[in-house]
Protein backbone atom coordinates (compact mmCIF):
# COMPACT_ATOMS: atom_id res chain seq x y z
CA UNK A 1 0.00 0.00 0.00
CA UNK A 2 0.96 3.41 -0.08
CA UNK A 3 2.58 5.11 2.83
CA UNK A 4 0.92 8.38 4.25
CA UNK A 5 4.37 9.40 6.30
CA UNK A 6 6.74 9.59 3.09
CA UNK A 7 10.91 8.87 3.96
CA UNK A 8 12.39 11.82 3.75
CA UNK A 9 15.69 10.41 3.18
CA UNK A 10 15.60 11.30 -0.91
CA UNK A 11 17.55 13.55 -1.93
CA UNK A 12 15.47 14.19 -5.26
CA UNK A 13 12.71 15.45 -3.14
CA UNK A 14 13.67 16.96 -0.19
CA UNK A 15 16.92 19.05 -1.25
CA UNK A 16 15.20 20.94 -4.17
CA UNK A 17 11.96 21.33 -2.20
CA UNK A 18 14.17 23.05 0.88
CA UNK A 19 17.35 24.27 -1.42
CA UNK A 20 20.76 23.39 0.09
CA UNK A 21 20.56 24.02 3.47
CA UNK A 22 21.36 20.10 4.66
CA UNK A 23 23.39 18.41 7.04
CA UNK A 24 25.03 17.13 3.88
CA UNK A 25 26.13 20.58 2.64
CA UNK A 26 27.15 21.23 6.07
CA UNK A 27 29.53 18.99 5.99
CA UNK A 28 30.56 19.25 2.13
CA UNK A 29 31.02 22.83 2.41
CA UNK A 30 33.08 22.67 5.82
CA UNK A 31 35.43 19.84 5.04
CA UNK A 32 38.94 20.36 3.84
CA UNK A 33 41.02 18.32 1.09
CA UNK A 34 44.32 20.71 1.28
CA UNK A 35 46.04 21.07 -2.39
CA UNK A 36 48.92 23.92 -1.51
CA UNK A 37 51.80 23.52 -3.89
CA UNK A 38 53.51 20.19 -4.97
CA UNK A 39 56.74 20.32 -2.06
CA UNK A 40 53.34 20.18 0.31
CA UNK A 41 51.01 18.31 -1.28
CA UNK A 42 53.79 15.42 -2.14
CA UNK A 43 54.83 15.52 1.98
CA UNK A 44 51.14 14.63 2.26
CA UNK A 45 50.48 18.26 3.30
CA UNK A 46 52.05 16.99 7.02
CA UNK A 47 54.04 20.39 7.22
CA UNK A 48 52.49 22.15 10.64
CA UNK A 49 56.27 21.68 12.37
CA UNK A 50 57.37 22.64 8.78
CA UNK A 51 56.79 25.74 7.42
CA UNK A 52 59.08 27.70 4.36
CA UNK A 53 56.34 26.84 1.71
CA UNK A 54 53.79 29.53 0.74
CA UNK A 55 51.10 26.04 0.40
CA UNK A 56 52.26 25.13 4.23
CA UNK A 57 51.11 29.07 5.21
CA UNK A 58 46.96 27.81 5.15
CA UNK A 59 48.05 24.36 7.37
CA UNK A 60 49.80 26.92 9.64
CA UNK A 61 50.78 30.45 9.74
CA UNK A 62 53.57 30.38 11.24
CA UNK A 63 55.29 28.60 8.30
CA UNK A 64 55.76 32.05 6.46
CA UNK A 65 58.57 33.44 8.67
CA UNK A 66 60.79 30.11 8.51
CA UNK A 67 62.70 30.95 5.30
CA UNK A 68 64.69 33.70 5.70
CA UNK A 69 64.07 34.70 1.67
CA UNK A 70 60.61 36.19 -0.25
CA UNK A 71 59.48 33.97 -2.90
CA UNK A 72 57.13 33.83 -5.27
CA UNK A 73 54.68 30.64 -6.64
CA UNK A 74 52.90 29.54 -9.01
CA UNK A 75 51.11 25.90 -9.63
CA UNK A 76 49.05 24.43 -11.88
CA UNK A 77 47.58 20.86 -12.39
CA UNK A 78 44.85 19.15 -12.85
CA UNK A 79 42.13 16.83 -11.34
CA UNK A 80 40.53 13.79 -12.09
CA UNK A 81 37.41 11.86 -10.39
CA UNK A 82 36.20 8.53 -10.87
CA UNK A 83 33.11 6.91 -9.55
CA UNK A 84 32.07 3.36 -10.07
CA UNK A 85 28.78 2.80 -9.41
CA UNK A 86 26.38 0.10 -9.16
CA UNK A 87 22.22 0.26 -8.86
CA UNK A 88 20.03 -1.87 -6.73
CA UNK A 89 16.11 -1.58 -7.14
CA UNK A 90 13.49 -1.73 -4.52
CA UNK A 91 13.30 -4.55 -1.62
CA UNK A 92 11.04 -5.22 0.92
CA UNK A 93 12.57 -4.50 3.97
CA UNK A 94 11.20 -7.48 5.77
CA UNK A 95 14.73 -9.09 4.53
CA UNK A 96 16.74 -6.58 4.33
CA UNK A 97 19.61 -6.04 1.58
CA UNK A 98 19.97 -4.64 -1.52
CA UNK A 99 21.78 -6.60 -4.40
CA UNK A 100 24.09 -3.86 -6.06
CA UNK A 101 24.56 -4.99 -9.49
CA UNK A 102 26.63 -3.59 -12.44
CA UNK A 103 29.88 -1.43 -13.06
CA UNK A 104 29.10 2.11 -14.25
CA UNK A 105 32.34 4.49 -14.70
CA UNK A 106 32.47 7.65 -14.77
CA UNK A 107 35.36 10.05 -15.24
CA UNK A 108 35.64 13.84 -14.74
CA UNK A 109 39.08 15.52 -15.57
CA UNK A 110 39.30 19.75 -14.98
CA UNK A 111 42.34 21.62 -15.02
CA UNK A 112 43.47 23.50 -11.77
CA UNK A 113 45.14 26.64 -10.70
CA UNK A 114 45.93 25.13 -6.74
CA UNK A 115 48.00 28.02 -5.47
CA UNK A 116 49.57 30.87 -6.30
CA UNK A 117 51.24 34.09 -4.18
CA UNK A 118 54.05 35.85 -2.67
CA UNK A 119 56.13 36.06 0.36
CA UNK A 120 58.07 38.42 1.45
CA UNK A 121 60.41 38.65 4.46
CA UNK A 122 62.17 41.50 6.05
CA UNK A 123 65.37 41.35 8.12
CA UNK A 124 65.22 43.74 11.45
CA UNK A 125 69.10 43.30 11.94
CA UNK A 126 68.35 42.76 15.18
CA UNK A 127 70.50 40.05 16.94
CA UNK A 128 68.25 38.84 19.58
CA UNK A 129 65.02 39.02 19.70
CA UNK A 130 62.80 39.53 16.19
CA UNK A 131 65.36 38.74 13.60
CA UNK A 132 63.01 38.80 10.72
CA UNK A 133 59.18 39.13 9.92
CA UNK A 134 57.44 38.40 6.81
CA UNK A 135 54.04 39.34 4.90
CA UNK A 136 52.05 37.19 2.44
CA UNK A 137 48.94 37.23 0.03
CA UNK A 138 48.14 33.81 -2.00
CA UNK A 139 45.65 31.74 -2.84
CA UNK A 140 45.70 27.98 -1.72
CA UNK A 141 42.91 25.58 -3.00
CA UNK A 142 41.63 23.59 -0.06
CA UNK A 143 39.14 21.19 -1.36
CA UNK A 144 37.32 20.09 -4.99
CA UNK A 145 34.36 19.34 -5.64
CA UNK A 146 34.33 17.96 -8.86
CA UNK A 147 32.33 14.25 -9.05
CA UNK A 148 30.15 12.22 -11.45
CA UNK A 149 27.98 9.56 -10.22
CA UNK A 150 25.45 7.65 -12.68
CA UNK A 151 23.78 4.22 -12.88
CA UNK A 152 20.73 2.30 -14.26
CA UNK A 153 18.54 -0.77 -13.89
CA UNK A 154 15.31 -2.37 -13.77
CA UNK A 155 12.40 -1.62 -11.39
CA UNK A 156 9.29 -3.30 -11.56
CA UNK A 157 7.67 -2.00 -7.67
CA UNK A 158 8.13 1.36 -7.31
CA UNK A 159 8.78 4.73 -9.87
CA UNK A 160 10.05 8.32 -9.43
CA UNK A 161 5.99 9.25 -10.57
CA UNK A 162 4.95 7.23 -7.34
CA UNK A 163 6.90 8.70 -4.75
CA UNK A 164 6.17 12.39 -6.35
CA UNK A 165 2.50 11.41 -6.70
CA UNK A 166 2.33 10.87 -2.52
CA UNK A 167 4.61 13.59 -1.83
CA UNK A 168 1.67 15.59 -3.92
CA UNK A 169 -0.97 14.83 -1.07
CA UNK A 170 -2.81 17.51 -0.09
CA UNK A 171 -2.26 20.06 -3.25
CA UNK A 172 -5.18 21.04 -4.72
CA UNK A 173 -6.46 19.76 -7.79
CA UNK A 174 -7.01 22.32 -9.80
CA UNK A 175 -3.78 23.99 -8.52
CA UNK A 176 -2.82 24.79 -12.61
CA UNK A 177 -5.09 26.85 -12.92
CA UNK A 178 -3.80 29.52 -10.43
CA UNK A 179 -1.31 31.77 -12.15
CA UNK A 180 0.68 32.07 -9.12
CA UNK A 181 1.19 28.49 -8.43
CA UNK A 182 4.36 28.73 -7.64
CA UNK A 183 3.99 31.60 -5.28
CA UNK A 184 2.00 29.46 -2.72
CA UNK A 185 3.23 26.91 -0.15
CA UNK A 186 3.22 23.91 -2.08
CA UNK A 187 6.33 22.15 -3.04
CA UNK A 188 7.77 23.12 -6.57
CA UNK A 189 8.21 19.43 -7.28
CA UNK A 190 4.98 18.51 -6.59
CA UNK A 191 3.58 21.45 -8.90
CA UNK A 192 6.40 20.50 -11.89
CA UNK A 193 5.15 17.15 -11.93
CA UNK A 194 1.33 17.38 -11.88
CA UNK A 195 1.98 20.18 -14.79
CA UNK A 196 4.70 18.00 -16.39
CA UNK A 197 2.40 15.26 -16.63
CA UNK A 198 4.35 13.20 -14.07
CA UNK A 199 1.83 12.80 -11.67
CA UNK A 200 -2.45 12.50 -12.04
CA UNK A 201 -5.25 13.43 -9.89
CA UNK A 202 -7.94 11.09 -8.85
CA UNK A 203 -10.92 13.44 -8.21
CA UNK A 204 -13.19 11.24 -7.14
CA UNK A 205 -10.81 10.28 -4.00
CA UNK A 206 -8.31 13.57 -3.82
CA UNK A 207 -5.33 11.93 -4.31
CA UNK A 208 -2.30 11.40 -6.77
CA UNK A 209 -0.86 8.82 -8.65
CA UNK A 210 2.01 8.71 -10.90
CA UNK A 211 1.91 8.03 -14.54
CA UNK A 212 3.31 4.76 -13.89
CA UNK A 213 0.88 3.80 -12.14
CA UNK A 214 -2.53 2.17 -12.46
CA UNK A 215 -5.98 3.24 -10.97
CA UNK A 216 -8.02 0.79 -9.91
CA UNK A 217 -11.29 0.89 -7.35
CA UNK A 218 -12.24 -2.20 -5.19
CA UNK A 219 -14.64 -2.26 -2.57
CA UNK A 220 -15.02 1.48 -2.49
CA UNK A 221 -10.93 1.68 -2.25
CA UNK A 222 -8.89 3.33 -4.66
CA UNK A 223 -5.41 1.37 -5.14
CA UNK A 224 -2.53 2.63 -6.76
CA UNK A 225 -0.13 -0.26 -8.43
CA UNK A 226 2.34 -0.33 -11.60
CA UNK A 227 2.02 -3.48 -13.86
CA UNK A 228 4.92 -3.86 -15.74
CA UNK A 229 9.20 -3.30 -15.50
CA UNK A 230 10.88 0.58 -15.96
CA UNK A 231 14.09 0.97 -16.69
CA UNK A 232 15.78 3.86 -14.34
CA UNK A 233 18.51 5.79 -15.06
CA UNK A 234 20.24 8.07 -12.20
CA UNK A 235 22.91 10.60 -12.20
CA UNK A 236 24.78 13.44 -10.24
CA UNK A 237 27.33 15.83 -11.44
CA UNK A 238 29.55 18.38 -8.72
CA UNK A 239 31.50 20.92 -9.82
CA UNK A 240 33.56 23.35 -8.04
CA UNK A 241 36.06 23.81 -5.81
CA UNK A 242 37.10 26.00 -2.86
CA UNK A 243 40.36 28.35 -2.77
CA UNK A 244 41.17 30.24 0.48
CA UNK A 245 42.66 33.67 0.09
CA UNK A 246 45.17 34.23 2.60
CA UNK A 247 47.08 37.24 4.07
CA UNK A 248 49.57 36.38 6.52
CA UNK A 249 52.09 37.88 8.84
CA UNK A 250 54.45 36.20 11.00
CA UNK A 251 57.99 36.83 12.71
CA UNK A 252 61.08 34.75 13.53
CA UNK A 253 62.55 34.92 17.36
CA UNK A 254 66.20 34.36 17.51
CA UNK A 255 65.17 31.44 14.48
CA UNK A 256 64.05 29.07 17.12
CA UNK A 257 60.14 30.28 17.65
CA UNK A 258 58.16 31.53 15.15
CA UNK A 259 54.36 33.00 15.23
CA UNK A 260 51.88 33.77 12.60
CA UNK A 261 48.43 34.65 11.87
CA UNK A 262 46.47 34.93 8.75
CA UNK A 263 42.98 36.28 7.65
CA UNK A 264 41.92 33.76 5.52
CA UNK A 265 38.66 34.27 2.68
CA UNK A 266 37.44 31.07 1.56
CA UNK A 267 35.42 31.49 -1.57
CA UNK A 268 33.37 28.28 -2.76
CA UNK A 269 31.72 27.77 -6.07
CA UNK A 270 29.66 25.04 -6.05
CA UNK A 271 27.21 23.50 -8.73
CA UNK A 272 25.26 20.38 -8.78
CA UNK A 273 22.86 19.04 -11.10
CA UNK A 274 21.23 15.59 -10.48
CA UNK A 275 18.62 14.03 -13.09
CA UNK A 276 16.54 10.92 -13.01
CA UNK A 277 14.81 8.92 -15.96
CA UNK A 278 12.98 6.32 -16.24
CA UNK A 279 11.13 4.43 -19.48
CA UNK A 280 9.00 1.48 -20.04
CA UNK A 281 9.78 -1.31 -20.83
CA UNK A 282 6.88 -2.51 -22.27
CA UNK A 283 4.28 0.49 -22.69
CA UNK A 284 1.19 -1.93 -22.82
CA UNK A 285 1.92 -2.38 -19.07
CA UNK A 286 1.28 1.21 -18.66
CA UNK A 287 -2.41 2.32 -19.65
CA UNK A 288 -2.88 5.96 -18.08
CA UNK A 289 -6.55 7.85 -18.30
CA UNK A 290 -5.83 11.72 -17.16
CA UNK A 291 -7.85 14.26 -16.05
CA UNK A 292 -8.16 17.58 -16.18
CA UNK A 293 -9.65 20.75 -14.08
CA UNK A 294 -11.46 22.83 -16.52
CA UNK A 295 -11.89 26.61 -14.93
CA UNK A 296 -15.02 27.31 -16.80
CA UNK A 297 -16.89 24.48 -15.79
CA UNK A 298 -15.06 23.95 -12.72
CA UNK A 299 -14.97 20.35 -13.04
CA UNK A 300 -11.98 17.51 -13.63
CA UNK A 301 -13.02 15.61 -17.40
CA UNK A 302 -10.87 12.74 -17.95
CA UNK A 303 -8.41 13.06 -21.33
CA UNK A 304 -8.18 10.01 -24.05
CA UNK A 305 -6.61 7.01 -22.90
CA UNK A 306 -2.97 6.00 -23.71
CA UNK A 307 0.34 4.66 -22.21
CA UNK A 308 3.27 6.03 -20.07
CA UNK A 309 6.53 5.83 -22.02
CA UNK A 310 8.86 7.59 -19.39
CA UNK A 311 9.56 10.94 -17.47
CA UNK A 312 12.64 12.83 -16.91
CA UNK A 313 13.16 15.26 -13.62
CA UNK A 314 15.85 17.39 -13.75
CA UNK A 315 17.18 19.41 -10.26
CA UNK A 316 19.86 22.45 -10.83
CA UNK A 317 21.98 23.81 -7.82
CA UNK A 318 24.11 26.72 -8.02
CA UNK A 319 25.67 28.50 -4.58
CA UNK A 320 27.91 31.10 -4.37
CA UNK A 321 30.04 30.97 -1.03
CA UNK A 322 32.26 33.62 0.63
CA UNK A 323 33.38 33.80 4.10
CA UNK A 324 36.30 34.49 6.38
CA UNK A 325 38.08 33.25 9.59
CA UNK A 326 41.13 33.46 11.24
CA UNK A 327 43.97 31.53 12.26
CA UNK A 328 47.08 31.63 14.24
CA UNK A 329 50.17 29.00 14.77
CA UNK A 330 53.46 28.60 16.19
CA UNK A 331 56.80 26.71 15.10
CA UNK A 332 59.42 26.12 18.44
CA UNK A 333 62.55 24.54 17.39
CA UNK A 334 63.83 23.25 20.85
CA UNK A 335 66.98 21.55 19.57
CA UNK A 336 68.88 21.22 16.49
CA UNK A 337 66.95 18.65 14.18
CA UNK A 338 63.43 18.76 16.32
CA UNK A 339 61.04 20.79 15.19
CA UNK A 340 57.09 21.36 16.85
CA UNK A 341 54.40 22.80 15.90
CA UNK A 342 50.41 23.96 16.00
CA UNK A 343 47.26 25.92 14.71
CA UNK A 344 44.12 26.75 15.71
CA UNK A 345 41.45 27.84 13.14
CA UNK A 346 38.65 29.89 13.86
CA UNK A 347 34.93 28.74 12.69
CA UNK A 348 34.33 30.20 9.22
CA UNK A 349 31.84 32.63 8.74
CA UNK A 350 29.93 32.33 5.38
CA UNK A 351 27.55 33.73 3.57
CA UNK A 352 25.84 31.65 1.22
CA UNK A 353 23.55 32.73 -1.98
CA UNK A 354 22.17 30.09 -4.16
CA UNK A 355 19.86 29.40 -6.83
CA UNK A 356 17.96 26.45 -7.86
CA UNK A 357 15.08 25.15 -10.37
CA UNK A 358 13.46 21.97 -11.78
CA UNK A 359 12.59 20.39 -14.74
CA UNK A 360 10.61 17.87 -15.94
CA UNK A 361 8.85 16.00 -19.00
CA UNK A 362 6.61 13.29 -19.56
CA UNK A 363 6.19 11.21 -22.61
CA UNK A 364 2.61 9.17 -23.72
CA UNK A 365 2.51 7.16 -26.85
CA UNK A 366 -0.50 9.79 -27.48
CA UNK A 367 2.42 12.44 -28.56
CA UNK A 368 -0.35 15.10 -28.11
CA UNK A 369 -0.52 14.49 -24.14
CA UNK A 370 3.06 14.72 -23.74
CA UNK A 371 4.03 17.61 -21.49
CA UNK A 372 6.70 19.51 -19.65
CA UNK A 373 7.21 21.63 -16.57
CA UNK A 374 10.02 24.11 -15.41
CA UNK A 375 9.77 26.27 -12.18
CA UNK A 376 11.15 29.85 -11.88
CA UNK A 377 14.49 30.20 -10.53
CA UNK A 378 14.89 30.25 -6.93
CA UNK A 379 17.02 32.50 -4.96
CA UNK A 380 17.97 32.83 -1.03
CA UNK A 381 20.65 33.91 0.79
CA UNK A 382 21.77 32.76 4.53
CA UNK A 383 24.56 32.21 6.63
CA UNK A 384 26.95 29.12 7.64
CA UNK A 385 29.11 28.55 10.35
CA UNK A 386 31.46 25.78 10.05
CA UNK A 387 33.73 24.31 12.36
CA UNK A 388 37.11 25.09 13.98
CA UNK A 389 40.30 23.16 13.78
CA UNK A 390 43.42 22.43 15.77
CA UNK A 391 46.37 20.63 14.14
CA UNK A 392 49.62 20.13 15.69
CA UNK A 393 53.03 18.53 14.21
CA UNK A 394 56.20 17.42 14.79
CA UNK A 395 59.00 16.88 12.39
CA UNK A 396 62.38 15.79 12.34
CA UNK A 397 65.44 16.88 10.22
CA UNK A 398 68.62 14.70 9.37
CA UNK A 399 71.18 17.49 8.43
CA UNK A 400 70.56 18.67 4.76
CA UNK A 401 69.86 15.04 4.09
CA UNK A 402 65.96 14.13 5.21
CA UNK A 403 63.14 15.51 6.75
CA UNK A 404 60.31 13.60 8.53
CA UNK A 405 57.04 14.97 9.67
CA UNK A 406 53.77 14.02 11.52
CA UNK A 407 50.68 15.99 12.09
CA UNK A 408 47.42 15.53 13.85
CA UNK A 409 44.57 17.55 13.25
CA UNK A 410 41.07 17.58 15.18
CA UNK A 411 38.09 18.81 13.60
CA UNK A 412 34.45 19.80 15.36
CA UNK A 413 31.83 19.22 13.04
CA UNK A 414 28.86 19.71 15.62
CA UNK A 415 29.49 23.09 16.00
CA UNK A 416 27.99 23.77 12.66
CA UNK A 417 25.13 26.27 12.36
CA UNK A 418 22.56 27.69 9.69
CA UNK A 419 21.27 30.98 10.47
CA UNK A 420 18.80 33.55 8.60
CA UNK A 421 20.04 36.65 7.27
CA UNK A 422 18.30 39.82 8.26
CA UNK A 423 17.76 41.60 4.29
CA UNK A 424 15.28 44.23 3.35
CA UNK A 425 13.95 44.54 6.16
CA UNK A 426 12.73 40.47 6.46
CA UNK A 427 13.54 38.64 9.14
CA UNK A 428 11.48 35.37 10.94
CA UNK A 429 11.49 34.93 14.50
CA UNK A 430 10.60 31.13 14.11
CA UNK A 431 14.05 29.66 13.15
CA UNK A 432 13.66 27.78 10.11
CA UNK A 433 17.25 26.24 10.23
CA UNK A 434 16.36 24.64 13.79
CA UNK A 435 15.69 21.13 12.18
CA UNK A 436 18.50 20.58 10.47
CA UNK A 437 20.45 22.59 13.17
CA UNK A 438 19.17 20.10 15.77
CA UNK A 439 20.83 17.20 13.20
CA UNK A 440 24.29 18.56 13.07
CA UNK A 441 25.06 18.39 16.39
CA UNK A 442 23.45 15.11 17.34
CA UNK A 443 24.86 13.49 13.99
CA UNK A 444 28.23 15.19 13.26
CA UNK A 445 31.47 14.49 15.74
CA UNK A 446 34.92 15.03 15.75
CA UNK A 447 36.69 14.28 12.41
CA UNK A 448 40.39 12.84 13.48
CA UNK A 449 42.80 13.24 10.51
CA UNK A 450 46.26 12.00 10.67
CA UNK A 451 49.19 13.20 7.88
CA UNK A 452 52.90 11.81 7.40
CA UNK A 453 55.71 12.96 5.03
CA UNK A 454 58.98 12.39 4.32
CA UNK A 455 61.53 14.15 1.94
CA UNK A 456 64.83 13.03 0.63
CA UNK A 457 67.89 15.06 -0.82
CA UNK A 458 69.34 12.53 -3.42
CA UNK A 459 71.25 15.28 -4.84
CA UNK A 460 71.96 18.99 -3.69
CA UNK A 461 69.70 20.08 -6.38
CA UNK A 462 67.08 17.17 -6.61
CA UNK A 463 64.64 15.90 -3.62
CA UNK A 464 62.16 13.31 -3.55
CA UNK A 465 58.86 13.08 -1.34
CA UNK A 466 56.62 10.99 -0.37
CA UNK A 467 53.07 11.38 2.02
CA UNK A 468 49.75 9.63 3.16
CA UNK A 469 46.76 11.24 4.48
CA UNK A 470 43.98 9.42 6.57
CA UNK A 471 40.70 10.88 8.08
CA UNK A 472 37.79 9.28 10.11
CA UNK A 473 34.03 10.39 9.08
CA UNK A 474 32.88 13.20 11.27
CA UNK A 475 29.49 11.34 10.63
CA UNK A 476 27.58 9.43 14.05
CA UNK A 477 24.95 7.41 14.23
CA UNK A 478 22.93 5.59 17.10
CA UNK A 479 21.26 2.52 18.55
CA UNK A 480 17.95 3.90 20.24
CA UNK A 481 15.75 2.65 23.21
CA UNK A 482 14.06 0.30 21.18
CA UNK A 483 17.22 -1.34 19.90
CA UNK A 484 16.96 -0.10 16.42
CA UNK A 485 20.04 1.78 14.49
CA UNK A 486 19.24 5.28 13.38
CA UNK A 487 20.66 7.42 11.11
CA UNK A 488 20.29 11.09 10.50
CA UNK A 489 17.61 10.21 8.12
CA UNK A 490 15.89 7.91 10.26
CA UNK A 491 15.95 11.23 13.63
CA UNK A 492 14.59 13.63 10.79
CA UNK A 493 11.80 11.23 9.59
CA UNK A 494 10.59 10.76 12.93
CA UNK A 495 11.86 14.24 14.34
CA UNK A 496 8.49 14.35 16.34
CA UNK A 497 8.96 11.46 18.06
CA UNK A 498 12.54 11.51 18.99
CA UNK A 499 12.37 15.44 20.00
CA UNK A 500 9.12 14.94 22.28
CA UNK A 501 11.27 11.59 24.22
CA UNK A 502 8.82 9.38 22.31
CA UNK A 503 12.08 7.47 21.69
CA UNK A 504 15.06 8.23 23.12
CA UNK A 505 18.85 8.07 21.32
CA UNK A 506 21.64 5.55 23.58
CA UNK A 507 24.16 4.17 22.58
CA UNK A 508 26.62 6.67 19.75
CA UNK A 509 28.71 4.73 17.10
CA UNK A 510 30.45 6.24 14.66
CA UNK A 511 31.04 5.07 10.92
CA UNK A 512 33.89 3.16 11.27
CA UNK A 513 34.54 2.25 7.31
CA UNK A 514 33.86 5.79 6.21
CA UNK A 515 37.27 6.75 5.87
CA UNK A 516 39.27 9.00 3.41
CA UNK A 517 42.76 8.19 2.28
CA UNK A 518 45.14 9.52 0.13
CA UNK A 519 48.59 8.76 -0.39
CA UNK A 520 51.05 10.99 -2.14
CA UNK A 521 54.67 11.29 -4.41
CA UNK A 522 56.56 14.02 -5.49
CA UNK A 523 59.52 15.47 -6.38
CA UNK A 524 61.99 18.74 -6.52
CA UNK A 525 64.40 20.70 -7.93
CA UNK A 526 65.92 23.52 -6.98
CA UNK A 527 68.80 25.24 -8.57
CA UNK A 528 71.64 27.49 -7.47
CA UNK A 529 70.13 30.78 -8.45
CA UNK A 530 66.70 31.36 -7.39
CA UNK A 531 64.13 29.28 -9.23
CA UNK A 532 62.90 26.21 -8.24
CA UNK A 533 60.11 23.51 -9.71
CA UNK A 534 58.36 20.75 -7.64
CA UNK A 535 55.65 18.33 -8.89
CA UNK A 536 53.37 15.88 -7.11
CA UNK A 537 50.76 13.03 -7.76
CA UNK A 538 48.11 12.49 -5.28
CA UNK A 539 45.64 9.72 -4.86
CA UNK A 540 42.73 10.01 -3.03
CA UNK A 541 40.38 7.15 -2.31
CA UNK A 542 37.05 8.60 -0.78
CA UNK A 543 33.60 7.64 1.27
CA UNK A 544 31.24 5.38 -0.66
CA UNK A 545 28.43 7.37 -1.46
CA UNK A 546 24.75 6.19 -1.21
CA UNK A 547 22.09 7.95 -3.01
CA UNK A 548 18.56 6.79 -3.40
CA UNK A 549 16.46 8.18 -6.38
CA UNK A 550 13.27 9.26 -4.39
CA UNK A 551 11.92 8.49 -1.06
CA UNK A 552 10.19 4.93 0.06
CA UNK A 553 6.78 5.80 0.00
CA UNK A 554 5.54 1.84 -0.67
CA UNK A 555 5.14 -0.73 2.11
CA UNK A 556 2.85 -3.86 2.98
CA UNK A 557 1.86 -5.50 6.17
CA UNK A 558 2.37 -9.40 7.08
CA UNK A 559 0.28 -10.14 10.60
CA UNK A 560 1.15 -7.17 12.73
CA UNK A 561 3.97 -5.81 11.12
CA UNK A 562 4.25 -3.37 8.39
CA UNK A 563 7.62 -3.04 6.29
CA UNK A 564 9.19 -0.63 3.91
CA UNK A 565 9.10 -1.45 -0.01
CA UNK A 566 12.56 0.23 0.06
CA UNK A 567 12.92 2.40 -3.16
CA UNK A 568 15.95 1.95 -5.67
CA UNK A 569 19.52 3.13 -4.85
CA UNK A 570 22.60 4.05 -6.41
CA UNK A 571 26.28 2.32 -4.42
CA UNK A 572 29.33 4.60 -5.57
CA UNK A 573 33.25 4.29 -5.10
CA UNK A 574 34.35 7.12 -5.37
CA UNK A 575 38.51 8.31 -5.86
CA UNK A 576 40.76 11.63 -7.05
CA UNK A 577 43.84 11.88 -8.72
CA UNK A 578 45.65 15.31 -8.91
CA UNK A 579 48.65 16.27 -10.34
CA UNK A 580 50.33 19.90 -9.45
CA UNK A 581 53.38 21.21 -10.61
CA UNK A 582 54.65 24.59 -8.91
CA UNK A 583 57.30 26.98 -10.47
CA UNK A 584 58.92 29.27 -8.29
CA UNK A 585 61.15 32.15 -7.37
CA UNK A 586 63.39 33.47 -4.38
CA UNK A 587 64.14 36.64 -4.15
Amino acid sequence: MKKILVSISSLVLMASAMSAQTMSDALTFGQSNYYGTARTLGMGNAVTAVGGDLGSISINPAGGAVSAYSQFTFSTGWNSALSTSSYAASYDAANPGAAYTGGFENRKTRMTIPNFGMNLYFETGNRSGIRGWNFGFMMNRAQSYTQMISASGLEGHTSMTGALATFADGMPGNILGNNSKFDTDYSWNSICAYDGGLINYNADAGTYYGSAETKNLVGGQYSYEMLGWLKQNIGTTTLGSRNDIVMNYGFNVNDRLFFGVSVNCPIINYKYSEYYAEAAQDPADFPVTPEFFVPSSGKYEQGDATHYLGSTYKYNYVGDISGVNAKVGVIWLPTDGLRLGAAIQTPTAYSIHEQWYIDVAAEFQDAAQNASSSSPTAETTYDYRSPYSASFGVAYTLGRAALLSVDYEITDFSVMKFSQQYTDGFYTYEDPYYRVNRLNKLFCGVQHTLRAGAEFRVLPCFSLRAGFNLATSPELHYRDNEGYLVYAADYDRWFDDYESGKFVLEDQERYSSDRLFSVSLGAGYSSPGSFYADIAFRRTSLPDAYYKAYSTYLSHTVGDTTYDIVSPSVKSKLSQFDAVLTLGWRF
